[in-house]
């Protein structure tokens, strides 16, 4: 008796806990899904003229994803996009020197052109593991990869050519892009272009009902709040070959701005960066900073600094985010010597490495045009437009495309 009546006490939690399992399970069982398994070759372009000869890079893949059936507006301005995680195993054309990459990568995959299903966009951020990278004596001529671990990056187009019953063949273009965010020396990266074939099973719970694609403007949920935020930063940078030391770069960013139907957020703002690595080099009065610019020696802490002004875009999913941002470099006294530093090359008349220049159009547009890409996470759904929240957030920062320094970051916004 004593028993029965502890179950009756414990049975309305019990109840709902189940209740809400229950409705977890059934949404996620109730989504369309699909797996896929995929085969591509293309060819991985040369770091230098230095690199090592290679043949066509050769690519398998395995896929599993999930179509977001709900009503949010982001949901319906991508059209009920599938998202899911790929693994993949890559032969980059000299398995001796380079090795195989093994990567996973969680993806996101859009139609493209309205009224044709059959044109999608595959987008995929993730991490990369590597057999084989730089060594100085056993391994010098691979200048693409120097730690065990990189970020993945996948871009690709995905036509369906042919369907029977539940199965579909899809031809597809990718590009694939290898880094470790310049957190060490050499990071010339792997960059290859790929034709491939793509089958697809979505047989999974034919009693789905079919999903409507077409979003009218009119079922868009129009809505306007203003934020303003505070970001902190950590990340890790390497100078260039000769001092090849990971350390810390420190940020800071202020940023205000608007969002628009709880799904587009459009911000300008100000960061400001430390690195330590320069710091030390320019306290340290090594070569070039003693050599031609010892004005660096007086002030090393600001002269290791960086300030700019950005303009900001994320794409908010709830919990997550992508996250692009454009920058102009106001301050950066030390660039000119680290733009130097890193293009320094051997010469071949007498033998002896050389400092670079710092002259044309590359180093104008490098010193001035910053950029950002990454990765956040909400603690609170952003799609209920919390006043105040907090995210954590993983980044690339570059100059013009380059990789200037990874970094992890925390950060608060306050919605008004």
């Amino acid at each position: 008796m004593e028993n029965q009546k502890h179950f009756k006490q414990l049975s309305p939690k019990m109840n709902k806990i189940f209740f809400f399992f229950l409705l977890g399970i059934t949404c996620v069982f109730a989504q369309k899904k699909q797996l896929f398994a995929e085969y591509s070759i293309g060819e991985t372009s040369s770091a230098d003229n230095t690199f090592i000869s290679l043949k066509s890079s050769q690519t398998f893949g395995i896929g599993f994803g999930i179509q977001h059936n709900d009503s949010l507006n982001w949901v319906k301005q991508l059209r009920n996009p599938f998202t899911g995680v790929i693994l993949q195993v890559a032969n980059h054309g000299n398995t001796e020197k380079i090795g195989h990459t093994i990567s996973l990568l969680p993806y996101i995959e859009t139609p493209i052109l309205f009224k044709n299903e059959k044109l999608k966009l595959l987008t995929a951020l993730g991490v990369a593991y590597h057999t084989k990278k730089y060594d100085l004596e056993d391994n010098w001529e691979n200048k693409a990869i120097s730690t065990d671990f990189t970020y993945a990056f996948r871009l690709g187009l995905y036509y369906e050519v042919f369907r029977k019953s539940d199965f579909h063949t899809r031809l597809n273009v990718n590009y694939l892009h290898y880094s470790n965010g310049h957190i060490q020396w050499p990071n010339n990266g792997i960059n290859t272009l790929a034709l491939g074939l793509n089958i697809t099973y979505d047989g999974f719970n034919k009693n789905i009902n079919p999903i409507e694609k077409t979003v009218a403007p009119k079922e868009i949920q129009k809505s306007k709040q203003s934020y303003f935020s505070v970001q902190t930063g950590i990340g890790e940078h390497a100078l260039y070959r000769f001092y090849n030391y990971r350390r810390n770069v420190y940020s800071v960013d202020f940023m205000y701005g608007k969002i628009y139907n709880k799904t587009h957020k459009v911000g300008l703002g100000l960061y400001m960066r430390h690195y330590t690595n320069n710091y030390n080099y320019i306290k340290e009065g090594n070569n070039l900073v003693s050599e031609e610019y010892p004005e660096l020696q007086k002030n090393p802490f600001l002269n290791a600094s960086s300030l700019g002004i950005a303009l900001n875009y994320e794409f908010l999913m709830q919990h997550f985010s992508v996250e692009t941002e454009l920058g102009i470099t106001l301050f950066r006294p030390f660039f000119e010597t680290e733009y130097r530093l890193d293009a320094t090359l051997i010469n071949k008349k007498t033998d002896l490495y050389e400092f670079g220049k710092a002259e044309g159009t590359t180093y104008t547009l490098k010193r001035f045009v910053s950029g950002k890409l990454g990765l956040k996470y909400y603690l609170l759904n952003t799609y209920k437009v919390p006043k105040n929240n907090f995210y954590l957030g993983g980044h690339i920062v570059s100059r013009l495309g380059q990789a200037d320094y990874s970094e992890l970051t925390l950060g608060y916004i306050h919605t008004f």
